[in-house]
């Protein structure tokens, strides 16, 4: 008897176990039914574009089972393998053939989904889907995924370590997925998932139907370690004669290890920012206010979703060359917080005014960041945000922010930013510009600045009509010296209405688009600098072909007391990807500018047009070029204000998933100047990374348009991830 009770209990001691114990499949990236004969089985089987919610034009068997410590996905996607649109990749960049991924909502409320996947080569895709439909690609997961091709599918597998996520951790755990699919079908590209959206609800994650239940999983904390040694040799010309200096090198080390399974501290000491991918250069002929370059430092990037606010209060590339800095992140079930602290030895210097804005190299700072935000279901939040930057030869900047966003009716989301500043100059030569700002000038001379901004949005987004009222203002002394803020003195209301419409799949014409809009801005004097109306007409065609028109017309705008009527814009949009080889795009303007001349402003014909194109040679080696043109002429004789293009093109090889070579070359007529950036690059996980370059940069050295080297650069960098 009590043999029989001890193997009884036994047996429902192990039964609460078991679904943690499962074998897992051997990770090859074929799914086959016998290893995944116990794993929990989805269709995917609604196309949701061009479509809505019509069925999938291919089949995709998913597979999902784990074990204590992974999760494993299978995917068996059927295919014309033909007319597969699949090319060896770096990271991320498999988004433009046919893939698949998982999104993973660990906490159910809709805040965000982690989306892990692969294309067919098994080229990673890592994303994270966010409520205000939003995509933040820049996001990066340490897992493992492989794939295979067969006569009449692809398959992917992916090992997915439970650590790699942030959940409550309990005994049983309920997440939501969503699985997803993008594929080719006659040219044309359709998106695909597992359940039936709603187009009346514009949060994707929030209607996920589907979940997944786990029982007894461990999230081991993370004990990462990340050195690097990097070193380079600089050259220079004098008198036409390039010369390079001494060698010279550095050493660094960054961090990770996590408090728990939903907290973690990272830190980076002298870490190295370098820019192995160049900035693409924007036309400035006739701009006056500072650019904004996306961030794309892996250390800045991981929680940016928490920081970014609609007013720009944060700007990471603010911190620009930091010695020492560390950075918490808390991603719980109701709540997140995120904190960061940084030495940085040379900081950006930016101050907005009402019709340019200023910039500067400046020194040393102290800067700090902290966010607290408290999350509700269906992306609502409420939330926290405070900056301060002390530089250490005197002058410091604090900002105060407080925002929320609530989503009502499913349809609608109001969302909600006020933010206080106040600046200390510093005494310094970084800005040369002495102009005035009310009863301030930009001369850093230790001036008080005090200053507040405010953003406000209503959203109405339903399947065929989508409006949106705008509506943000900032005082004429507000200045963020960690964010990006490169005009103030403004109240600025936008107000935007549209409609689309979905067509069947068999019609030629798959969706199409029409919108109209509205601005009107006032500065703080009163005085209107901006009103102008809009309307455009978007298109989405068989073939793969998008194309968009639009026309602008400016009632006035006011520059520097110069008071610009009646001046029209006409711009076209098209772009055109027949196969996997050939992606093509064009954009135009045409119309009536300002001339942004301070001393002497006044109206001009523009011109602007620019290509964007992509060929892939073969699966391997991919060369896009893009060009730009810009132009601004006088109205009375046609003569020329400015006239230049930048013309650019990356050849890259990819001999494997982790190793390719490429090469830029880009061409600026504005300033007579070219530069060659070619790439050796060793990734195999996002963190690990070795690579040698260089750059050259040519200028002209006579007036028979005769380039020379200017300057030099080569450089080797190492870096490696020890997971411990």
């Amino acid at each position: 008897m009590y043999k029989h009770l001890l193997i009884t209990f036994s047996l429902l001691f192990l039964s609460l176990f078991a679904t943690a114990q499962n074998t897992p499949p051997t990770f090859d990236g074929s799914v086959t039914a016998e290893e995944w004969k116990d794993a929990k089985s989805f269709d995917i089987n609604y196309e949701i574009d061009p479509g809505n919610n019509a069925p999938s034009p291919y089949l995709t068997k998913v597979f999902i089972t784990y074990t204590e410590t992974d999760l494993y996905v299978g995917f068996i996607a059927y295919a014309d393998m033909e007319n597969l649109r699949s090319s060896i990749r770096n990271r991320d960049e498999g988004f433009r053939d046919d893939n698949v991924f998982i999104g993973i909502d660990t906490y159910g409320d809709g805040r965000y989904m982690v989306g892990l996947g692969a294309n067919p080569e098994g080229n990673q895709l890592d994303v994270k889907l966010l409520s205000t439909g939003d995509d933040d690609i820049s996001y990066d997961v340490n897992f493992e995924s492989k794939a295979s091709k067969h006569d009449d599918s692809y398959h992917v597998e992916l090992k997915i370590p439970f650590s790699v996520l942030q959940f409550k951790q309990a005994p049983k755990m309920e997440w939501n997925i969503l699985l997803y699919r993008s594929t080719f079908t006659e040219n044309n590209r359709s998106q695909n998932i597992n359940f039936p959206i709603d187009l009346n609800n514009p949060c994707l994650p929030c209607q996920a139907t589907t979940s997944i239940q786990l029982e007894n999983i461990k999230s081991k904390n993370r004990v990462n370690l990340l050195p690097y040694v990097y070193g380079g040799l600089d050259g220079n010309t004098d008198n036409n004669s390039l010369s390079y200096g001494k060698p010279t090198g550095t050493i660094g080390l960054s961090g990770l290890f996590d408090l728990n399974n939903i907290t973690s501290l990272e830190y980076a000491i002298n870490p190295d920012f370098s820019q192995v991918e160049a900035d693409v250069s924007r036309i400035t002929a006739n701009n006056t206010f500072a650019i904004f370059f996306q961030e794309r430092r892996p250390y800045f990037n991981e929680g940016n979703d928490i920081i970014d606010t609609e007013l720009r209060t944060v700007y990471t590339r603010s911190i620009n060359k930091p010695l020492l800095s560390t950075k918490m992140i808390n991603q719980g079930e109701k709540q997140r917080f995120y904190w960061l602290s940084a030495y940085d030895t040379a900081s950006p210097y930016l101050i907005a005014g009402e019709n340019r804005s200023y910039f500067g190299e400046g020194k040393a700072s102290y800067s700090n960041i902290f966010r607290y935000q408290r999350t509700y279901d269906q992306g609502t939040n409420i939330g926290f945000l405070t900056t301060n930057r002390i530089f250490q030869d005197g002058g410091y900047g604090h900002t105060i922010c407080i925002d929320a966003r609530y989503r009502f009716k499913k349809s609608y989301t109001a969302t909600f930013e006020f933010n206080k500043s106040i600046v200390l100059e510093p005494h310094a030569n970084w800005i040369e510009e002495n102009d005035k700002i009310l009863d301030k000038n930009t001369q850093l001379d230790g001036e008080t600045l005090k200053g507040d901004a405010l953003y406000f949005a209503l959203q109405r987004n339903t399947k065929h009509w989508n409006t949106e009222i705008e509506y943000e203002q900032y005082s004429p002394h507000y200045q963020t010296p960690l964010g990006f803020v490169t005009q103030n003195s403004i109240r600025l209301l936008d107000i935007t209405h549209s409609y689309q419409h979905f067509f069947d799949k068999e019609d030629f014409v798959k969706q199409l688009g029409i919108y109209a809009g509205a601005e009107i801005n006032f500065n703080y004097a009163n005085l209107r600098k901006l009103l102008d109306f809009g309307a455009a007409m978007y298109v989405q065609s068989s073939g793969n072909v998008q194309s968009e028109i639009s026309y602008n017309y400016v009632i006035n705008e006011e520059f520097e007391g110069f008071n610009a009527k009646g001046m029209p814009e006409f711009s076209v949009f098209v772009s055109y990807s027949p196969s996997e080889a050939i992606r093509l795009g064009m954009f135009s303007e045409v119309g009536e500018s300002i001339r942004y001349d301070a001393e002497n402003p006044t109206v001009g014909d523009s011109f602007f047009f620019g290509t964007f194109n992509n060929f892939q040679i073969t699966p391997k080696l991919r060369f896009s070029p893009s060009f730009r043109y810009s132009q601004l002429k006088n109205k009375v004789d046609q003569s020329l204000y400015f006239s230049g293009y930048i013309a650019r093109a990356n050849l890259n090889y990819q001999f494997n998933p982790n190793l390719s070579f490429r090469i830029i070359g880009e061409f600026n007529d504005f300033d007579k100047s070219f530069f060659l950036q070619p790439l050796l690059k060793w990734n195999p996980n996002p963190f690990t990374i070795f690579y040698i370059g260089g750059t050259n940069g040519y200028s002209q050295i006579d007036t028979q348009n005769r380039y020379g080297i200017e300057n030099s650069q080569l450089y080797l960098k190492f870096q490696y991830l020890f997971d411990l």
